[in-house]
């Protein structure tokens, strides 16, 4: 038994020693893989292996998530927010070594919406809201960067009072960082003073003085008004032509239409986020889609700012809900 615990603890060392290695050279799976092949040289069998490239000197791991509506009401019982695949998806990044979650706004399902929409949240009332999503929201150990929605904003126009606000600071693993439109710094020196800010005005301040850091790598997130159009790329392509050079993030996380996509535009990488509401029956009427998950991403980029590689995985992605297993409406917890 002696000898077998020497043995652990020396392939535990040497197993530690090489990942400090890996670390220190800032190498990747994927990376590492093709410097293994090239050095191996090649092989009966073996498909040609891809050029490696440039190795970065940064790295940034993170979780975006979409529209929550927490307190919205499943049609069949239940919640309309898909809490268990969003427990999911936040327990699989921080297993994965996601270092903060990012969230699009629509954290509730707001007030007078719709003059019907009071027969479909599970509390009403912005105490009562407040309470629920601060309570419901799962916390995973990470920082969660949010913004918020149009529907969190029906608070502000009937009463002046932002809930999100209210909802962070219920919860010190929120950080606020205004509504409809926040940004968030890749490094994280730079992180860290965004997490000391004691609210979104303070995080307003901070940011937009990083902004103009030299080297600062910048994601924006933004929940447009617009409805969805037929083309899913559409209104994110109109909103990246729109702006003015000077004001282009590096990363642009769009939340509000609930679709999941990817584009590469103008330089700037461009992310539909998803949601985790179930499609509604209001959403089938209007013949919207609800792309369901979260989007695990990992940028590497170098001291001028400048993203070199950009990798992106969907978690737990599906469609409208569990039409796979026959079940329609919202999920129990």
């Amino acid at each position: 038994m002696k000898r077998a615990g020497t043995l652990e603890g020396k392939v535990g060392s040497e197993e530690k020693k090489f990942q400090e290695i890996l670390k220190s050279h800032n190498l990747n799976d994927r990376n590492y893989q093709d410097l293994l092949n090239r050095l191996e040289g090649p092989r009966k069998g073996r498909q040609p292996t891809s050029t490696i490239h440039p190795i970065p000197s940064k790295h940034t791991r993170f979780l975006i998530i979409g529209d929550l509506h927490l307190n919205a009401r499943g049609e069949h019982g239940g919640y309309g927010c898909d809490f268990a695949r969003l427990k999911k998806v936040l327990n699989i990044a921080k297993e994965e070594g996601a270092e903060f979650v990012i969230q699009t706004g629509d954290v509730t399902d707001g007030e007078d919406m719709r003059h019907h929409q009071k027969y479909g949240i599970v509390v009403q009332g912005i105490d009562n809201v407040v309470e629920f999503s601060a309570n419901e929201w799962p916390d995973c150990g990470l920082p969660t960067f949010f913004i918020g929605g149009n529907h969190d904003e029906t608070y502000l126009n009937r009463m002046g009072a932002d809930i999100c606000s209210y909802i962070a600071k219920k919860r010190p693993d929120l950080h606020y960082l205004g509504m409809n439109e926040g940004n968030v710094p890749l490094q994280a020196n730079y992180r860290k003073m965004l997490l000391k800010a004691k609210d979104q005005d303070e995080h307003a301040q901070i940011a937009q003085k990083m902004l103009k850091e030299p080297g600062a790598t910048w994601i924006r997130i933004r929940h447009p008004s617009k409805g969805s159009a037929k083309g899913r790329s559409y209104q994110p392509q109109q909103h990246i032509e729109s702006l003015e050079g000077s004001l282009k993030p590096q990363i642009l996380v769009i939340g509000h239409y609930h679709k999941m996509d990817y584009l590469f535009k103008r330089n700037v990488h461009v992310f539909q986020a998803g949601t985790l509401e179930i499609q509604s029956g209001w959403m089938r009427t209007k013949d919207l889609h609800a792309h369901l998950g979260g989007i695990l991403v990992d940028a590497y980029y170098n001291e001028k700012g400048t993203i070199n590689l950009l990798y992106h995985q969907r978690l737990e992605y599906a469609v409208n809900g569990r039409e796979d297993f026959g079940v329609l409406g919202g999920h129990k917890k």
